[in-house]
């Protein structure tokens, strides 16, 4: 029987390439966020506004079979890197509410399930966590490291459930968007940088989520994942 996976922010990046992925391994996949994806054969969509907690609830209790195996959190929204003078509270509070306040609130209404199924969490935080953003402001990095502490605390608190939740920490990822919205040319200076020559696949990050929701995956749990090529080395 496929498993069930919950891919909230799937309509892009990350989060897209990682939906084909599983679907294309066997994995029923579910597609939670704002917008209509326009995805492979067998990808469903709900849709879901993480800021919005009304919507969070009315989405999972629309869940076929209310059976949840897996949840995979890629939304996030980022800021441009800015000096701290010209900090607002709003646009703060903009990208706190997606990338951290939104997770919280997507594992409140879901853990129930959760724990049934004695399932697994994948959150994607980001390279900016564990270092520093050249790209984003540090509303972006503060919201990302958040996640950290988030998912080692609730590593603890769900393992006499058999819940299992793990983060990773990607670089840059050559998906469709940065091709898009990055030049080659900046791109050749960072990859020189990487000790493995290239930045990430989307299927390089993928396959490590896949691992970690799958059955084979029984101990892992409260670690961060490095997926950076060597970029950053820990330890």
């Amino acid at each position: 029987m496929a498993l069930n996976t919950i891919i909230i922010g799937g309509t892009s990046g990350i989060g897209l390439e990682t939906a084909r992925y599983l679907n294309a391994h066997g994995y029923s996949v579910t597609v939670g966020a704002r917008r209509p994806v326009d995805t492979d054969e067998g990808i469903n969509y709900l849709s879901i506004d993480v800021t919005d907690e009304s919507t969070i609830e009315k989405f999972f209790s629309s869940l076929p079979n209310n059976k949840i195996d897996s949840i995979i959190y890629t939304a996030g929204t980022t800021t441009s890197k800015k000096n701290i003078t010209d900090f607002t509270v709003a646009e703060y509070r903009r990208v706190h509410d997606v990338n951290l306040l939104g997770a919280i609130l997507i594992l409140k209404y879901a853990y129930p399930l959760l724990k049934k199924a004695k399932g697994k969490v994948v959150i994607v935080s980001s390279f900016a966590a564990r270092t520093f953003s050249s790209f984003s402001g540090f509303e972006y990095t503060i919201s990302k490291a958040g996640l950290s502490g988030m998912v080692k605390q609730l590593a603890v608190e769900w393992a006499n459930d058999g819940v299992l939740i793990n983060t990773i920490f990607p670089s840059m990822v050559d998906t469709p968007m940065l091709r898009k919205n990055v030049e080659q040319a900046v791109l050749e200076p960072i990859e020189k940088g990487i000790p493995l020559g290239r930045i990430a696949q989307s299927e390089d990050i993928a396959a490590a989520i896949e691992f970690l929701i799958s059955e084979r995956n029984s101990y892992i749990t409260g670690a961060g994942i490095d997926i950076n090529g060597g970029q950053f080395l820990s330890g």
